[in-house]
């Protein structure tokens, strides 16, 4: 372990503590999966209004970030770069947003409505 002399980084806690941290994710991605694969009626409702929500709020958030590039005539731009510096925190945001809306959806598949 000649890497990390001075400190005990990301490696040394994944040897030490792997196994655990493997198995505490598992249990946990297993017990998400179990609540929606039961979930049904008003709270898959509430689910999907939440998600449409999500992603409706993320969309706006990259619309604002956007905005100024979009009226500047460039409109197929991709990327934070492309977004003015003073708005770059909004359109990371938006995409943070937008993609838990989206991970909420496809979490909405696993269950019957």
């Amino acid at each position: 372990m000649d890497t990390h002399r001075q400190s005990n980084g990301l490696q040394t806690f994944l040897e030490h503590w792997g196994f655990l941290l493997t198995a505490v994710v598992a249990i946990l991605v297993s017990q998400v999966f179990m609540f929606f694969t039961r979930l049904t009626g008003a709270p898959w409702v509430w689910f999907f209004v939440a998600s449409f929500a999500l992603l409706i709020f993320g969309g706006c958030l990259i619309g604002y970030a956007k905005l100024p590039v979009y009226r500047s005539g460039r409109f197929f731009t991709l990327g934070v770069k492309s977004v003015p510096e003073d708005l770059r925190a909004f359109y990371r945001w938006g995409w943070r947003v937008f993609l838990f809306g989206v991970a909420l959806s496809l979490c909405l598949l696993l269950s019957r409505p």
